[in-house]
């Protein structure tokens, strides 16, 4: 038995298939209000944020150019049997 066999045309607890003009009337005004929200935020940060701001700091080298410092030790991969 499929899932259309089994659906039932009644009408759901928090739908309705009318409207009162009044409501769309406010479901228009609140969209319009959270589109300019919107739009305000949008403007804000674009003038917030500057254009030419360096992304990121630039890389330090980790590894300084003076070689002769090196206080590391070397691992070699020969076997001491």
């Amino acid at each position: 038995m499929s899932l259309v066999d089994k659906f039932e045309n009644r009408m759901e607890p928090a739908f309705t298939h009318s409207f009162d003009p009044e409501s769309a009337r406010r479901q228009f005004r609140v969209s319009l209000f959270l589109v300019a929200a919107m739009a305000l935020a949008a403007f804000i940060l674009g003038f917030a944020l500057p254009l030419n701001a360096p992304r990121s700091s630039p890389p330090t080298p980790a590894v300084s150019s003076d070689a002769s410092d090196f206080s590391g030790r070397l691992l070699t991969l020969d076997s001491a049997d």
